[in-house]
């Protein structure tokens, strides 16, 4: 089943170890496309329409999707609807949480203190409902995902209630989700109920390296449960 369905890995960064070159040259190897993401801000020079334009300009002379990954809710306003247009999409996640006091709290690093689950996921869940429902993007990234402190809990945390939350307002702006090989997440029974409420779906591995394209964990997903072509999210290029 899953032959059907055509292999797109749209959370791919460049970095010293995958140029952009040894991405198309990965990509062509693999047989698959890739979708090349960078995070707006200073860090890669897109920080207005005309760093934004420059970046756009360089991937489009490759056979690549063209997509950015803010890290922070509001990253639209330092650029114009039309500017943001001339992107292919846009993925975000929910892994840089606000918090009361003015801070952020990156949940992918390991040396994070979270005193209280309870109020965490309080705040966690918020953050995604902000993001899901105001936010301009295509596809929500690693949805689900849970800082190393309880992720055995994963289970357990991630009830129905908390599962439809995410997955009611994916729909209701049209907005695909991704099944994130490096984590390892959303869970089957997550993507089942996706699924079933004709949410669309995209492949991202998260990898600056020749991790890119690897989509093992995205493939056993589909498999077993039974994702066909038409349950994938697709850019016409």
């Amino acid at each position: 089943m899953t032959a059907q369905i055509p292999l797109i890995d749209y959370h791919v960064h460049l970095s010293p170890d995958l140029t952009l070159e040894n991405a198309v040259k990965l990509a062509a190897e693999r047989q698959m496309q890739f979708g090349i993401v960078e995070h707006p801000g200073p860090g890669a020079g897109i920080e207005t329409d005309a760093g934004l334009g420059d970046y756009i300009a360089a991937l489009r002379r490759y056979p690549v999707f063209v997509g950015l990954q803010p890290m922070y809710r509001d990253w639209s306003r330092a650029f114009s609807t039309d500017a943001i247009k001339q992107l292919d999409y846009v993925l975000m996640d929910a892994d840089t949480v606000p918090l009361d006091d003015g801070k952020w709290l990156h949940i992918w690093k390991h040396d994070n203190f979270i005193d209280d689950l309870h109020v965490f996921m309080d705040q966690y869940l918020q953050h995604i409902a902000n993001i899901l429902m105001y936010e301009p993007i295509n596809i929500f990234g690693r949805p689900t995902y849970l800082p190393i402190n309880f992720a055995r809990h994963y289970d357990e945390i991630w009830t129905d209630e908390r599962m439809h939350l995410i997955i009611d307002l994916a729909k209701e702006r049209n907005i695909a989700l991704e099944i994130a090989e490096n984590v390892r997440v959303p869970s089957m029974a997550f993507i089942k109920r996706a699924k079933a409420e004709e949410i669309k779906f995209t492949f991202g591995t998260n990898a600056r390296n020749q991790n890119a394209g690897n989509l093992h964990y995205c493939l056993e997903m589909a498999e077993v449960c039974g994702l066909t072509k038409n349950d994938m999210f697709y850019l016409d290029k």
